[in-house]
């Protein structure tokens, strides 16, 4: 790189590929000049330099570049909703601008303009872009910043704009647990064809589409088990897709009582072929989620449940394994969560009872021990404290941990996970 004089001002040229280019222009004096030459080659010594002229891309170019190969690597709803934010949250709104443009002032006010909506101004009683839910501006933000990650990493950016961007906090809904009469109501008041499929998501807390893409060869209804090992989805365009279950922890193997939950299952097995999927519509073909979900809204308001989501049942597993005092190790392999920090950050405010429960089965035990025998002295006045009980992660030896942003997400997406 060298200075040279254009005009009024100078300019910093380099030797590209055999062609002179100008790197930066509009410097007042050469001494000015040459102190940004020497920023510039000291920065290529250490190999953090980025070239002015690879910020002048427009984000929707670099997008086009991007999305091609990021998508290669994403199940076929991820692709679907992703392209989706793409389409119209970012492209419409931060597409015309380079990427050296995109500081982190006009991201801030990209995300509240998605919270607020806009108004069209040649129509004021219109809207031009509608408010979309707190949950929408975070996963945009979210992939706004890996788009902004890979321009980074391609030296295309210094440092990523997302990173000093305020986001509102997401208040999920409230988890909900049902009682085991109100799990007997919800199955008394469900058709007779949709029971054993609600029975088992009651039972074993799969996700929906682990339930209704298991198949055949995955269940033995005799021994009360089954492996999770794919999960079913349905696209915006209706097609149905197979997909591997959602997080890395989610290939396992659930057990379920066989006498029963087993015994309302074996009908649905007979005559079918080793690869069909369990579950079927009363037609006999594949359950549409939306389908299922409008019967899902009356035979809860029977039960008396009404607003109760498809996933509470899954939250209702996990209640009803930490009110019987197991393990968060156990129930988080057995929900198939990326980590045990999972299990904790969602349901770990229901420990304080499981605790209560072990402290009363250890005063219980203590009935069976002759004072005497433990030479307590009864002038001293002992402050016994519950230790925790047991380190239930002590047997998780293929245990992930998550970084603080992982965590969050993992437990953001098991609070609003799709039905």
């Amino acid at each position: 790189m060298w200075v040279e004089k254009n005009g009024p001002v100078y300019r910093i040229r380099d030797l590209v590929h055999g062609k002179k280019v100008t790197i930066e222009t509009g410097w007042p004096n050469k001494t000015a000049a040459k102190e940004r030459l020497i920023v510039l080659k000291a920065e290529q010594l250490r190999g953090d330099w980025v070239d002015p002229r690879a910020g002048k891309l427009l984000l929707g170019d670099w997008i086009a570049t991007w999305w091609p190969v990021y998508k290669a690597s994403l199940k076929p709803n991820t692709v679907q909703s992703e392209g989706s934010r793409i389409r119209t949250h970012i492209l419409p709104r931060l597409g015309h601008l380079a990427l050296d443009e995109l500081d982190t002032l006009v991201l801030q006010t990209w995300v509240a303009a998605m919270l607020t909506g806009e108004k069209d101004p040649d129509r004021p009683d219109k809207w031009k872009h509608r408010p979309i839910a707190v949950k929408t501006v975070r996963n945009c933000h979210g992939l706004l910043h890996k788009i902004l990650a890979a321009a980074v990493q391609q030296r295309r950016l210094r440092a990523n704009p997302c990173d000093g961007v305020q986001l509102p906090k997401l208040v999920p809904r409230e988890m909900r647990f049902l009682t085991e009469p109100e799990a007997g109501r919800l199955v008394a008041a469900v058709p007779k064809h949709w029971r054993p499929l609600v029975l088992l998501l009651i039972m074993t807390g799969l996700r929906w589409g682990e339930a209704i893409g298991l198949a055949v060869k995955n269940l033995d209804v005799l021994t009360g088990r089954l492996t999770v090992v794919r999960s079913m989805s349905e696209l915006a365009t209706g097609e149905l897709v197979f997909g591997t279950p959602k997080t890395h922890r989610g290939r396992r193997t659930v057990t379920f009582p066989a006498k029963t939950v087993g015994a309302a299952l074996a009908g649905l097995v007979v005559d079918k072929h080793r690869d069909d999927v369990v579950f079927t519509a009363p037609n006999g073909g594949p359950v549409r989620t939306r389908n299922f979900r409008r019967g899902w809204v009356k035979w809860t308001e029977k039960a008396g449940l009404p607003g109760l989501r498809i996933h509470d049942l899954r939250h209702t597993q996990a209640a009803w394994l930490i009110s019987a005092n197991k393990p968060l190790s156990a129930i988080s392999r057995r929900l198939g969560h990326a980590s045990i920090a999972v299990t904790d950050g969602l349901y770990g405010h229901l420990l304080p009872e499981v605790e209560e429960g072990i402290l009363a089965v250890l005063e219980a035990a203590l009935t069976h021990i002759d004072p005497a025998l433990l030479d307590i002295d009864d002038s001293v006045d002992l402050a016994l404290t519950d230790a925790a009980a047991g380190d239930d992660t002590a047997d998780a030896g293929d245990e992930v941990y998550l970084t603080a942003d992982e965590l969050e997400a993992a437990i953001e997406a098991e609070l609003t996970d799709d039905e």
